[in-house]
């Protein structure tokens, strides 16, 4: 179906308001008939910090443990009943120094306008000690593969074993984005971060070539565990006209020819993303609520993830930093809206269907598409963001059995409307629950209309006598905040401590199953979760 007249066609409805008559149907098949995926891992939703900001993360300023940072976090995975994966990396420490005598965990402190700072960032001794501060958690730890000086990555990787301990690291990951290394690099305020010092730009065989020598020189400086314990790869994102590169910048096929793991030790093929660089409130339906962009974005991944599968099936490909835009600072009315969290939702359910294996959501400071403030800081008191309400929503869609896989399942009709998604978690092939995005966009101040939604006809497997609906939604539609948001009627607040505040509103639902079909209507700029 051309995606240009589904397009037309929701932007039919929703000017004419009949949207809320528009019926689709999706029929839910047994697992055996769907492409479903492995199984999810109960892991899967992962959180990553930039270097410094990780400070301000896992502890409040007067040192003690950020205990809204746990909570959120908990509030994760104790529905899959997974632990978290914390990658602790960025650009800043893979041109970073660790230094044993500096007491401060890191420095520059993270703050508004310094969260970066690439090219000046140290750490000390007592920045692997805040590791402790969220029990249960395993680190995928970064090392400067950037530096030019073997002896700065080996006394990186020897101070992080000794101070979070082997059985709470998940892996070791040597540098950050080097195919954006350059002859001409340069960090904050200009300073030059090239060669000598540090590595120029990199072609498939010496990004292999200095990968594997890095590897070698922490494996012969740590006792690290027999077996596969690094994370390789770790490309940047790259967008719009140059979308297509992510299928083969460093490209995995020829990578592994030229012997990237022929001492068996790569866990997992990581990738960055961001959908784009981040705009104004005007620009969010385009930006990041159009599923078409977002889709064939992670498409660009197949090729990697169909290779390792085929060749490798023991290495993951994961996304070990995701952020939905990109900007210097913050754009708060883009980057953190109920349209963001919707994004988010989507990303995460696609990314499970095609066969990514974890997402890390990266947190910096003041990035403006993170999940949470975590202190008071620039003037902007501790709260949590619009985004942080996509990983509730996701976790519960994955559940807590371990056996979980996903399908996206088809809209039925001609024309089906654009930015509506169904997908499927199956349990030993039983469908148990369903989750549908409708990001088409509405808004209350702007758009003008009625908010306009689609009526989607389940046909739900046998036995089902009725199902319970859960709403991610606002009333004010996409370009409302995190304090007018709710997912299943709750809400996460600093003031509750991240703690799940139930009941702010009460719109979840149970529909009756007629003649094997339960009717379910979805708002556009609002998903839901169906339990079956």
């Amino acid at each position: 179906m051309c995606p240009q007249l589904s397009r037309l066609f929701s932007l039919l409805l929703a000017l004419t308001g009949f949207a809320s008559t528009a019926t689709f149907s999706v029929d839910i098949p047994a697992g055996s008939a769907v492409n479903l995926s492995d199984k999810i891992d109960s892991s899967f939703p992962g959180f990553a910090f930039e270097e410094a900001s990780f400070v301000r993360y896992a502890q409040y300023d007067d040192g003690s443990p950020n205990t809204f940072s746990i909570n959120l976090i908990k509030a994760v995975t104790s529905r899959t009943g997974g632990y978290p994966i914390i990658r602790l990396g960025g650009t800043s420490p893979d041109y970073g120094r660790y230094l044993p005598g500096q007491e401060e965990p890191a420095l520059p402190i993270a703050e508004q306008d310094n969260y970066q700072n690439v090219g000046y960032t140290t750490i000390g001794p007592s920045y692997w000690k805040l590791t402790q501060n969220f029990p249960g958690a395993k680190y995928m730890v970064q090392v400067p593969l950037a530096t030019t000086n073997i002896s700065e990555t080996i006394a990186w990787a020897q101070s992080a074993v000794a101070g979070i301990g082997l059985d709470n690291i998940h892996s070791i990951q040597p540098g950050n984005e080097a195919d954006l290394y350059s002859d001409t690099f340069t960090g904050e305020g200009g300073v030059e971060l090239n060669p000598p010092e540090y590595q120029g730009t990199l072609s498939n065989k010496t990004y292999v070539g200095n990968w594997t020598k890095y590897a070698d020189a922490v494996l012969g400086a740590v006792d690290l565990p027999e077996g596969r314990f690094f994370t390789a790869f770790d490309v940047a994102t790259h967008f719009g006209d140059a979308v297509q590169e992510e299928a083969y910048i460093f490209d995995v096929e020829t990578c592994f020819d030229l012997g990237i793991d022929n001492k068996s030790i790569i866990k997992e093929v990581s990738h960055h993303y961001y959908q784009q660089n981040a705009g104004t409130a005007a620009d969010l339906a385009a930006g990041l609520m159009d599923t078409s962009v977002t889709h064939n974005h992670l498409d660009q991944f197949k090729r990697r993830i169909s290779w390792l599968k085929n060749n490798r099936p023991e290495i993951d490909f994961i996304l070990n930093e995701v952020g939905n835009s990109l900007f210097r600072t913050n754009r708060y009315e883009f980057q953190a809206r109920l349209g963001s969290a919707l994004w988010q939702v989507d990303f995460y359910l696609y990314s499970m269907a095609i066969g990514i294996k974890r997402i890390n959501y990266q947190q910096i400071m003041h990035a403006g598409y993170d999940l949470w403030l975590p202190v008071a800081s620039a003037g902007y008191d501790a709260q949590v963001f619009s985004n942080f309400y996509s990983q509730p929503f996701v976790a519960d869609f994955i559940g807590s059995s371990g056996r979980t896989q996903v399908a996206k399942l088809d809209l039925s009709g001609s024309i089906p409307p654009a930015n509506v998604a169904v997908y499927g978690a199956y349990e030993d092939n039983v469908a148990k629950r369903i989750a549908i995005t409708n990001l088409n966009y509405w808004n209350k101040t702007s758009s003008g209309t009625d908010r306009p939604s689609v009526t989607v006809d389940l046909s739900v497997p046998d036995g089902v006598k009725s199902v319970k609906v859960y709403y991610l939604t606002s009333p004010l539609g996409a370009g409302a905040a995190a304090d007018n948001i709710t997912y299943a009627g709750s809400q996460w607040t600093y003031e509750s401590l991240g703690e799940e505040v139930k009941n702010v509103v009460n719109d979840t639902k149970n529909i009756t199953v007629s003649d094997g079909v339960a009717s379910v209507t979805v708002q556009n700029s609002e998903a839901v979760l169906v339990w079956l």
